[in-house]
C-alpha cells in the first residue's frame, strides 16, 4: 500500500526578520487586500529579538508563505504520513 504524503510548514523563529512578506501574501491571496491584520499566518514581535510565528485555525496549509519567505524561516516539507 502506498503511503500518501503531506505538505507540513516547518518554522525557523530565529531566521525571521519580521518583513512580514508571508502575511502580506497570505492576506493577498485569501482577503483580496495587502493587510497582514487579516493573515492566517501572524507575527508577533513586540518587545522580542526573535519574532513568535503563529498560524490561525483557519490556515490551511497551502504553503504560500513559505514559498515567498525570502529568509528560510518558513520552510515547506513533504512528509509521509
Amino acid at each position: 500500500m502506498a503511503k500518501s504524503k503531506s505538505l507540513v510548514i516547518i518554522i525557523h523563529e530565529e531566521k525571521c526578520t519580521g518583513c512580514r512578506i508571508c502575511q502580506l501574501i497570505c492576506s493577498s491571496i485569501y482577503k483580496q487586500r495587502f493587510c497582514p491584520a487579516e493573515a492566517f499566518i501572524q507575527i508577533n514581535d513586540a518587545y522580542e529579538l526573535t519574532p513568535k510565528i503563529t498560524f490561525l485555525d483557519d490556515c490551511i496549509l497551502c504553503g504560500q508563505c513559505a514559498k515567498h519567505c525570502l529568509y528560510g524561516a518558513l520552510e515547506l516539507k513533504e512528509v509521509e504520513e
